[in-house]
């Protein structure tokens, strides 16, 4: 059967949108100075979808803007650059996942694991 996007979105099935991140952060009491570290591949939409959480935060960065030329040579190797992510994620004051992926779902064990930091699943 096709699936209704927007009715997927009501029942909870749809990760939140970058703005609608922002949102919570701010709800949550995050003020715009607060850095944020996004780890993904390809968001949805592109930059034009990423552009009312950077205006939130403007402290917005990726891997990508923080080592441009020094990921060249791990370009063909994802799982590397995956690594990069899980480690910053790791090591936050606080971790916010947006989909309940292995990845998120490893870190959100391990941070409880440790001790560590808050991590938010909305």
């Amino acid at each position: 059967p096709d699936l209704d996007p927007l009715e997927e979105r009501i029942r909870g099935r749809c990760p939140l949108t970058p703005h609608e991140v922002g949102i919570m952060l701010r709800a949550l009491g995050f003020k715009n100075d607060t850095y944020l570290y996004v780890a993904s591949g390809e968001i949805y939409g592109g930059e034009e979808t990423l552009k009312p959480l950077r205006e939130l935060f403007p402290n917005f960065y990726t891997k990508e803007m923080l080592a441009d030329d020094d990921l060249k040579p791990l370009l063909p190797f994802s799982s590397r650059l995956a690594a990069i992510d899980y480690i910053v994620c790791d090591e936050s004051d606080v971790f916010v996942t947006n989909n309940n992926g292995n990845m998120a779902k490893i870190l959100a064990g391990r941070r409880r694991y440790m001790g560590h930091k808050r991590t938010i699943k909305p």
